[in-house]
This record gives structure tokens, C-alpha cells and sequence, in this order.
């Protein structure tokens, strides 16, 4: 049956509790912690769980209570139930350190085809164009642990080298990282160092393409508003064309006529008053073509 608070003596309970130094705020919080994890223990049952995930839950709040190998050993029974527990209770006696207890409980439990396609995931993986050295090395760290727990940190290493962006795998080999917790603290490094170097270009195109749309401005509105009003079919004003002024000129030609015409009768009234004669005989009321007398009889 699987081991309950009730069964841990007290003495043991206030043993591990008492591994965090201190009355401050920070002590009393991680006795709290330490407190939870044995009384609501984080399970695993088998092989139908995911031993990978469990055990870095575990590993996390392990790590919140500052607890060492041997008291994560000393408890680790409380922590499994069901097939989990009775291979525990056949493994226990040979399992004395918290390493091998991670490897066994490893092969025991995990996931052959699992762990076939995260070998081949970490074999191809490669930084993407937007991931961060952040994401990437937790990408890899991650298969690592999948494919084998106890992978060493160098292999771990040679695999974080391998995927690295090219503009980055340069600057980081030069600098010759020796684990994985350098490797990532370099590629850091020259990850933002390249990327305030590669935006300050930017700001400077963008700060003189403003510069020159404003300079340009000025010039280019009066032509802008011209087009405005020739090619827009809605706007109020347009240009005459030729066509409205052309009915305007016989109107002008015709008034002047009109003027004349009307000034003529009254300037020559005295000549048209005046009665025809004979320039023959210079009698009045005949024409020379119908007189039949003499000149000047």
C-alpha cells in the first residue's frame, strides 16, 4: 500500500522541515512548501503516465525547499502509487542514490517509442528564425532528457552547437563554451549584442525617409492639388474649355452688327431724304436711263 503522511514519523517530518535555516519571511515560506510536498505528494503510478513530466514537477518543487539527493531519496516514497509503488518496493534495496533512482525509475517506466522520436527530433532540430537562444536551448535540454536522463552534459552541449542559428554558432564557438550553462549565457550575449547591431540601421532609414517625405511635402501639394481638380468628377470647380467660349463670339460679332444697323438711318437720314433727278437734264423725279430730253434744255 502506498505510504501515507500518518506513517512518516514525526521526528522525520520536523527533520526536513528544519533543513530551511532562518525565521524570515523567506524560511517560513519554504517550510510551507516543504510542509505541501508531503502532504499532498505529487503521484505516479506507472506506465500510462509520463515519467519525464512527473519527475520534473517533482524536481521543481524539490528545488523550491532547497532539498539535498539524499532527502528527495528518503521521500520519494510517498510520491508513487499503484505499479509505481510495487516496483519501488523491489527496486528500493538496490537504488541508493537519487541519480540511479532517476534512471531506473526511467527505463522502468518510460516510453520506448517516445523516446525514439525525441532522438530523432533532437538530431534535426535547428533554431528557427524567430526563436530566442532562450526557447531554443530549453527545446534541447528538454529532448535530452527525453532520450536519456543521465546524458551527460557534454553530449548535451554538442547538441546545443549543432542547431544554433549560423549567425550565432561563429560568435559562440569563438568563445569556447565549456557546459551547457555557458553555452547559454554566451549565445545570450551575442544574441542581443547582434541585435541592437542589426537595428540601429533600421532606425536611421527610418529617420531619413521621414526627413524626406517632410522636405518633399512643400513641392509636391500644389501638383497633387491640381490633379485634384481635372481628374475628380465630383468637384464643384472645373477648367472652361474651349467649346464654352466659342457661342460667345458670334453673340459679340452679331451685337456689333446690331449697332451699326441701328446707327446707320439716323447718320445717312439727310442722303435717303434727298429726291432722285436726271443727271442728263437735271430735272428732278427721272432716272438718266428713261430721259428723253437734252441736257439742260
Amino acid at each position: 500500500t502506498p505510504l501515507k503522511i500518518q506513517d512518516i514519523p514525526r521526528g522525520t517530518t520536523d527533520k526536513t522541515l528544519s533543513v530551511v535555516p532562518g525565521s524570515s519571511f523567506t524560511s517560513h515560506l519554504q517550510q510551507t512548501i516543504a510542509d505541501e510536498i508531503i502532504k499532498k505528494p505529487t503521484y505516479f503510478r506507472g506506465s500510462k503516465e509520463d515519467v519525464h513530466d512527473w519527475l520534473e514537477k517533482l524536481e521543481q518543487r524539490f528545488t523550491m525547499v532547497k532539498w539535498s539527493d539524499e532527502q528527495k531519496l528518503q521521500y520519494i516514497s510517498i510520491h508513487l502509487q499503484d505499479d509505481a509503488q510495487r516496483w519501488w518496493t523491489q527496486a528500493s534495496s538496490v537504488i541508493k542514490t537519487w541519480s540511479s533512482f532517476i534512471e531506473a525509475v526511467t527505463q522502468a517506466f518510460g516510453s520506448t517509442k517516445a523516446q525514439q522520436l525525441a532522438f530523432e527530433k533532437l538530431k534535426w532540430y535547428k533554431q528557427t528564425v524567430n526563436q530566442s537562444i532562450t526557447q531554443y536551448s530549453d527545446t534541447i535540454l528538454e529532448l535530452c532528457k527525453k532520450v536519456d536522463v543521465a546524458m551527460p552534459d557534454s553530449l548535451k552541449l554538442k547538441y546545443l552547437m549543432t542547431g544554433i542559428k549560423d549567425s550565432l554558432k561563429v560568435h559562440v564557438a569563438l568563445q569556447d563554451p565549456k557546459t551547457t550553462a555557458v553555452f547559454v549565457l554566451i549565445a545570450r550575449k551575442v544574441e542581443d549584442t547582434l541585435s541592437l547591431t542589426s537595428s540601429t540601421p533600421d532606425i536611421n532609414s527610418d529617420h531619413l525617409t521621414i526627413n524626406a517625405v517632410a522636405h518633399s511635402q512643400p513641392f509636391t501639394r500644389p501638383f497633387i492639388q491640381q490633379q485634384s481638380f481635372r481628374k475628380s468628377p465630383q468637384h464643384t470647380f472645373q477648367q472652361p474649355s474651349r467649346q464654352q467660349f466659342r457661342p460667345n463670339y458670334p453673340n459679340t460679332t452679331q451685337m456689333e452688327n446690331q449697332q451699326i444697323r441701328h446707327y446707320a438711318p439716323s447718320r445717312y437720314s439727310s442722303y435717303n431724304q434727298q429726291p432722285f433727278s436726271c443727271y442728263k437734264c437735271g430735272t428732278p423725279g427721272h432716272y438718266a436711263r428713261n430721259c428723253t430730253r437734252t441736257h439742260f434744255e
